[in-house]
């Protein structure tokens, strides 16, 4: 038996991307208001996510990306889906692979 419905598991979803979108903007402005560029910014997110540690980086810039992806997957503990998703969304802001 599931804990929601379909709609409230729908609706429930709905609300957290239109929260994640209004978070991001937030962030935006007050990156823009204290003067960070776009570099910066980007910097400071790839350290925001625990699982980006510096040996994954390292692995992704050496092109090593089954280890990078079992890597993170060990740190945070997040299923290989997750995993391979967040090392992709690393390398496709410029952290060629």
């Amino acid at each position: 038996m599931s804990f929601f419905r379909d709609s409230d598991a729908h609706d429930r979803i709905e609300e957290l991307i239109r929260r994640v979108g209004t978070l991001e903007a937030l962030v935006e402005r007050l990156a823009v208001q204290a003067g960070l560029s776009p570099h910066e910014v980007e910097a400071i997110r790839d350290t925001a996510d625990p699982g980006l540690t510096p040996e994954v980086r390292r692995l992704v810039g050496e092109s090593q990306l089954i280890h990078a992806i079992k890597e993170y997957r060990k740190v945070t503990g997040a299923g290989l889906v997750e995993a391979k998703r967040a090392i992709d969304e690393y390398a496709a802001r410029g952290h060629d692979y």
